[in-house]
C-alpha cells in the first residue's frame, strides 16, 4: 500500500508537469479547442477504449475457461479492468498480473493454473504486438509517414527488435525442455562461480520451477491451437481499437485530415516508446512521443488539445474504470 500511494503521488505530480508544459505556450488556443469538442466522437473514442478492454478480457478468457469451465466472461472483464488499474499505477505496468492471480485464487482457480493462463495470454499478446508492429513498420517504409532522420523512429526500431528477440527467445525455450535445462544449468553454474548471489540453490530451484511452468504453458498452447489463435485475434483487435482512437479525437476537434492508416502507425510508434519509460503509465515519455510523432502533421493548440484528450481516454479512463470496478468488488467481498 505504501508503494501504491507513492506511485499515485508520482503519477499526479507527473500529470501536473505534463499539463503545465502542454498548456504554457498555447493555453487559450487549447481552451478554445476543448470548448468546441464534438462529444459524439469523444463517446465513440471512449467506446473503442472499452472495446479494447473487452477484447483483452476475451483473449484472457480463452485460456481461463480451460482451467475453470464455470468461469464467466463478465468476471474476466472485471478482472481485466482491475488489472488495468494496477498496471496504470505501477512502473512498467507490473502490478496487474499479480493482482489477477490473487483474484483468480478467490475464484477457486489454483495459482499454478492462473499463472499458466496469464503466461499463455502474454505470449499471444506479444505475437499480436509484433504482428501489428511489423505492419506499421512496413507501412511506414512504403508511405514514408515518419522521416528517417527522427531519433525516436530509430528508438522505435530498436524497441521493435527487442520485442522480436523476446518472441524468438520464447519460441526457442518452448522447443526442447531437456536442452534448455542444460543451458540454464550451465548459465547458473557460471553465475555461482562469481559468488555474488546469496541462497543460490534456492534461487536455482525457483528458476527451474518457472522454466517448467513456462514449458507446460507452451505445451498446452500447442495442444490447443484453436484457443491460441482465438486469443491472438482478440489481442490483435484490442490493439487496433486502442490505436485507432486518435482518429476520433481529431474528428471531435473538427479536423478531418487524420486517416486510419496514420492513426494506426503513429499510435503504434508512440506506445512502443512508452513501454521503455519506468514511470507509472509511461507518463512523460508517452506524451513526448505523441507530440513528436503526431507533431509531424499538427502543431500548436490542436496538437496539445488532442494529446490531452488522447491521454485522458487511453490512460486515465482505464484507471477510472478499474478503480470503480475494484471498489465495487471489495464492497461485495
Amino acid at each position: 500500500m505504501k508503494k501504491m500511494k507513492i506511485n499515485i503521488i508520482l503519477l499526479v505530480l507527473v500529470a501536473f508537469i505534463v499539463l503545465f508544459f502542454s498548456l504554457k505556450d498555447n493555453f487559450f488556443s487549447v481552451i478554445d479547442y476543448l470548448r468546441s469538442i464534438n462529444y459524439f466522437w469523444i463517446i465513440i473514442a471512449c467506446g473503442f477504449y472499452v472495446l479494447n478492454i473487452l477484447f483483452q478480457s476475451l483473449a484472457q478468457y480463452s485460456f481461463l475457461k480451460e482451467v475453470n469451465s464455470d468461469y464467466k466472461k463478465t468476471s474476466c472483464f472485471k478482472l481485466m479492468s482491475i488489472a488495468m488499474f494496477f498496471n496504470g499505477i505501477t512502473p512498467f505496468s507490473s502490478g496487474g498480473q499479480p493482482f489477477e492471480i490473487y483474484l483468480l485464487r478467490k475464484e477457486n482457480i489454483k495459482v499454478s493454473d492462473s499463472a499458466n493462463a496469464l503466461l499463455q495470454n502474454f505470449i499471444t499478446y506479444q505475437f499480436a504486438l509484433i504482428f501489428i508492429g511489423t505492419v506499421a513498420l512496413l507501412t511506414n517504409v512504403y508511405l514514408d509517414i515518419i522521416p528517417d532522420d527522427m531519433l525516436l523512429r530509430k528508438i522505435v526500431i530498436i524497441g521493435y527488435l527487442i520485442n522480436v528477440s523476446v518472441m524468438a527467445l520464447i519460441i526457442f525455450l518452448s522447443r526442447g525442455k531437456k536442452t534448455n535445462t542444460k543451458i540454464f544449468n550451465k548459465i547458473f553454474n557460471f553465475i555461482f562461480k562469481l559468488r555474488f548471489i546469496k541462497n543460490g540453490e534456492q534461487k536455482r530451484q525457483k528458476a527451474e520451477k518457472m522454466l517448467d511452468d513456462f514449458y507446460n504453458s507452451t505445451a498446452i498452447m500447442k495442444n490447443n491451437f484453436k484457443n491460441t489463435v482465438k486469443s491472438f485475434l482478440f489481442n490483435l483487435l484490442s490493439l487496433l481499437c486502442l490505436y485507432i482512437i486518435p482518429l476520433f479525437i481529431y474528428l471531435s476537434l473538427d479536423n478531418h485530415e487524420m486517416t486510419i492508416v496514420n492513426s494506426l502507425v503513429l499510435s503504434g510508434y508512440t506506445f512502443l516508446i512508452g513501454s521503455f519509460v519506468p514511470i507509472p503509465g509511461g507518463s512523460g515519455g508517452l506524451e513526448y512521443a505523441y507530440t513528436t510523432f503526431f507533431g509531424i502533421f499538427y502543431s500548436g493548440g490542436l496538437l496539445s488539445a488532442s494529446m490531452l484528450l488522447w491521454r485522458l481516454i487511453t490512460y486515465y479512463l482505464g484507471i477510472i474504470i478499474g478503480g470503480i470496478t475494484l471498489v465495487t468488488y471489495r464492497k461485495k467481498e
